[in-house]
């Protein structure tokens, strides 16, 4: 640590502070005491070339103002002077000024930059009609409609005029007997077929049991959870053909996913009609065999039941 110069030492008592320049008097202070200019650039942590500059009064090397006086408080402690006495010199003697922020100016927007009203009234009408429809495609009202499936009647044969003709004919081992037999100029009925005229019966009603599994027509993102427990069954890809089936052990478990009309649903082995269209996403579905019949119960689809 250096210490201030002696106070013996002739010459630096004998300084009057406005006889010199700033940088003057600090040579002949440091020289006074025998200190060279690394020391005191050790010493105050003040680059050597700040210093050099400080002594030659070069002061467009120095930093702004306020780091100039720190160097110079600095250099005046380490040589044993006053430091607020060189440092109102400095300022006196120096051009540089302190930095004056340039204050902002807050003008007022030219109306005419600006969109009119009725631009923005535009713009936000087609972002809602883009995000209408959207929705409506994603909820499948843009689906074609399925077609109701037709159920055949069984029609009984229509009484013929030549029927008691016929009875009265015998018995004829085939249709081409009966026909040669019949008398000229009579109409032959040919027999019904028993297949042909059998009622079509209803398809077998879904059972409210039994396991229930899922089909992926293409890559679908699925999750199977229980909100109860927050605890997830199955989350991921389901890829193109691949199958889940739900845990039966789990009666609380829901499906969320983002392509519903994506997916096969069967119940004990029945397909039950889409959870919804093909890009439509449905959160919170109930996995429960009952649940998924009553739903497909209150959206009738007979072209989807198996």
């Amino acid at each position: 640590m250096i210490g201030p110069a002696d106070e013996e030492t002739p010459g630096v008592e004998a300084m009057e502070t406005g006889a010199k320049r700033t940088g003057a008097m600090l040579a002949a202070a440091r020289a006074a005491a025998g200190i060279e200019l690394a020391d005191i650039a050790k010493e105050t942590r003040v680059p050597l070339r700040h210093l050099r500059a400080l002594e030659n009064d070069d002061h467009e090397a120095m930093p702004a103002l306020p780091y100039a006086i720190g160097f110079v408080k600095a250099f005046a402690r380490a040589v044993g002077l006053d430091p607020e006495a060189i440092a109102t010199q400095f300022r006196a003697e120096t051009s540089k000024v302190a930095h004056v922020p340039t204050p902002v100016t807050l003008e007022p927007l030219d109306e005419r930059r600006l969109p009119s009203s009725w631009l923005v009234a535009a713009s936000l009408a087609a972002v809602v009609l883009v995000v209408a429809a959207l929705s409506a495609w994603g909820a499948g009202w843009f689906d074609p409609a399925v077609p109701a499936a037709t159920e055949a009647v069984a029609v009984a044969p229509a009484p013929d005029s030549a029927a008691p003709a016929a009875a009265a004919a015998p018995a004829l081992p085939d249709d081409t007997s009966a026909t040669a037999a019949a008398p000229m100029g009579t109409e032959v009925t040919p027999a019904a077929d028993p297949a042909a005229s059998a009622p079509v019966l209803p398809a077998a009603p879904l059972a409210a049991s039994g396991s229930v599994v899922l089909t992926a027509k293409e890559d679908v993102w699925i999750k199977v959870y229980d909100r109860a427990t927050r605890t997830s069954a199955r989350t991921g890809i389901l890829k193109a053909g691949e199958s889940y089936t739900v845990p039966g052990d789990q009666p609380g478990l829901q499906l969320w996913t983002g392509k519903a009309g994506a997916l096969i649903v069967t119940v004990a082995g029945k397909q039950i009609p889409p959870l919804g269209g093909p890009v439509q996403t449905v959160r919170d579905v109930s996995l429960l065999p009952a649940d998924l019949v009553a739903r497909a119960s209150a959206t009738p689809n007979p072209g989807a039941v198996m």
